[in-house]
């Protein structure tokens, strides 16, 4: 029984991602450590970041804040999301696409994985303070004024959490992929209310001042890109499927038209048209 167990999808397959998921949140959580000390680039890149958005006309998160300041169930609520829905939406997401949907799972898979690499990569590159650290331009740390905390005293991330990676938003880039892979695994009515997860989680990133317009627009980037990958992977993984079963097919036809000529006599010179004998 436990042999059983073992070699089906919940033993071992099921345990090792499960360690692949719970690798990919330390990753993500505490890899960007590393990159603590980068403070003075980081405020550097975020000026010339905040420059960028100017430029562009875009630079809106301070004063979008301001209109919601004064709600502060709906500020606590898109704090609470900030510290926890990313992470609990993301494990959930996982356990429901590996029990029910294993195809659209493996793309989810690896999506997430090449998404967070990508962006990992970036956050070493390019150390960006978030516009919290910019109270001079009207930003409130919401998360250290309403609470609960997402970094330093009070934060369950305290001591580990870098800071300093704001570029691009992961958070942003996770719901995106979360929503595309429900979409694509069901045909329920009810899977575009996945849509609403990535727009609060954008809400909840630009409104407690935690990222800028541009860490969501590079995030979506990534998301593009990890897209390609998976587009490349699956194309390989058909390509290979399809030659399989053309062996199969072939060495299926060898074997009857074998048995065939065993049974009846026929003259083992004799070959089956089309069938090349090895």
């Amino acid at each position: 029984m436990a042999a059983r167990w073992w070699h089906s999808r919940f033993g071992s397959s099921f345990l090792r991602e499960l360690a692949l998921v719970v690798a990919l949140l330390l990753l993500y959580k505490y890899g960007r450590f590393f990159t603590k000390g980068h403070v003075d680039t980081a405020l550097r890149n975020a000026r010339d970041v905040i420059s960028l958005e100017r430029s562009l006309g875009v630079f809106s998160e301070a004063h979008l804040q301001d209109l919601v300041l004064h709600d502060t169930t709906l500020v606590r609520f898109l704090n609470l999301y900030y510290l926890v829905a990313h992470v609990a939406v993301t494990a959930a997401a996982f356990l429901w696409l590996y029990v029910r949907h294993p195809p659209t799972y493996r793309r989810f898979r690896n999506v997430m994985v090449v998404i967070t690499l990508a962006g990992m990569v970036v956050h070493l590159v390019l150390p960006l303070a978030p516009p919290r650290m910019f109270p001079n331009l009207g930003f409130v740390d919401t998360a250290r004024v309403f609470g609960p905390a997402s970094y330093g005293a009070g934060s369950p991330y305290k001591g580990f959490a870098n800071q300093f990676a704001a570029m691009p938003s992961l958070h942003f880039g996770w719901a995106l992929v979360i929503a595309w892979a429900v979409l694509i695994a069901t045909k329920s009515k009810w899977r575009f209310a996945v849509i609403a997860h990535p727009v609060i989680t954008l809400a909840a990133i630009v409104l407690t001042a935690n990222h800028y317009w541009l860490d969501a627009v590079v995030a979506t980037f990534l998301f593009a890109v990890a897209l390609g990958v998976d587009h490349l992977v699956e194309r390989r993984r058909t390509r290979k499927a399809v030659a399989v079963d053309r062996d199969r097919a072939g060495q299926a036809v060898a074997t009857a038209w074998s048995a065939a000529r065993n049974a009846t006599g026929i003259s083992a010179d004799s070959r089956v048209p089309g069938v090349t004998e090895t």
